[in-house]
């Protein structure tokens, strides 16, 4: 099985937590953690989804949205507005998203 995805995701989780200080020179709030641990949840999501599921061949790029919607509910719903750091982890999550759509399927699980 590879977990090429998997690893895709927790890179997304990683720079969202070192991209806000690096862009825009913001450390991370109550929010941005939050949004850091929905995003490592992600891969967890991005680990257990099957893509050999019959019709579901994206079903990874799924699981890494799910990831994806929470941060940015998160950070829209979390105080009075999404700050600039906050737009960061918005970005990096949905780019999360289009880079674990991109990482091809290899060595899936036969179903059983």
């Amino acid at each position: 099985m590879s977990i090429a995805k998997t690893i895709t995701q927790i890179v997304v989780a990683v720079l969202a937590a070192v991209l806000p200080s690096v862009v825009v020179g913001q450390s991370l709030g109550l929010s941005g953690w939050v949004n850091l641990i929905v995003l490592a949840a992600g891969a967890i999501q991005v680990f257990n989804a099957s893509n050999a599921i019959p019709g579901w061949p994206i079903a990874k790029a799924i699981a890494s949205g799910i990831s994806a919607v929470g941060v940015v509910l998160i950070s829209a719903l979390s105080d009075s507005g999404v700050d600039s750091g906050e737009w960061v982890q918005i970005v990096t999550a949905l780019a999360g998203v289009a880079a674990v759509y991109a990482v091809p399927n290899r060595g899936a699980a036969r179903a059983v």
